[in-house]
């Protein structure tokens, strides 16, 4: 009954997502067997929860299904790094149990409240070897996260201050997938996620919204399309992009 029950939530939620959020998921569980349904878990964590602890014993995967979570690196000098920020739908834990390793390779905290599906390793990792369309595309995605992270962190090594914040703002908009972009990050947070000082944000801001690449309202930051362009044709001569 339990199982019965789980299923009928996973189905429930599935048909509950947003357009591309239920198409990628119900394209990734196409194949799985009533078994793996069944021992699925919704869960959801409140803002501001670590879930994943890194080096801690592989033990579980998480597919965020809405929410925003952030990866954390505390190691360099014990300053906080946002490295990457992760937007649904996105599994957790699976790149570990595929290169067969035992410990979290990185701490994993949400940013807002989230909603995700939890399932244990072994019997992930069972469906996992057994499922080529999912395999596929956890493949894919893993691929995607390494060049990406690859990308920015050899952008971030020759850019500095404004621009560097203009790099992190492009990125920001882009995947909000939306033609105008709120923040709503604090300056904290800006100064994790680009590694530069709150001394440096602020300067950067400022600057940032005096040659209109950005609109203030509060404590909110606003990007418009029209900015975003302007940013990206800003940093074109530098990174010899279109």
């Amino acid at each position: 009954m339990a199982g019965e029950d789980n299923v009928k939530k996973i189905i429930e939620l599935q048909n509950n997502l947003s357009g591309e959020k239920r198409e990628y998921l119900n394209r990734y569980l196409s194949s799985s067997p009533l078994w793996f349904l069944e021992s699925m878990q919704i869960i959801r964590k409140e803002k501001n929860s670590i879930f994943i602890e890194e080096n801690a014993e592989v033990d579980k995967v998480y597919i965020l299904v809405d929410g925003i979570v952030r990866a954390i690196d505390y190691r360099i000098c014990g300053i906080v790094y946002d490295y990457m920020w992760f937007y649904a739908v996105k599994v957790f834990g699976a790149m570990e149990i595929l290169l067969n390793m035992k410990k979290y390779k990185t701490t994993l905290k949400t940013v807002t409240e989230c909603t995700m599906i939890m399932i244990s390793k072994s019997t992930f990792e069972k469906w996992m070897l057994n499922d080529i369309n999912a395999l596929h595309m956890e493949i894919e995605s893993m691929g995607s996260y390494l060049l990406e992270q690859a990308r920015k962190e050899r952008v971030f090594l020759f850019l500095q201050g404004i621009d560097r914040v203009v790099y992190l703002f492009i990125q920001i908009y882009e995947q909000s997938n939306e033609n105008q972009c709120v923040l709503n990050l604090t300056r904290i947070q800006l100064s994790e996620r680009s590694g530069l000082s709150i001394k440096t944000i602020n300067r950067a801001i400022k600057k940032m919204e005096e040659d209109e690449f950005i609109n203030r309202s509060g404590n909110k930051i606003i990007i418009t399309n029209k900015q975003y362009h302007a940013m990206k044709e800003y940093l074109a001569p530098i990174m010899d992009q279109p």
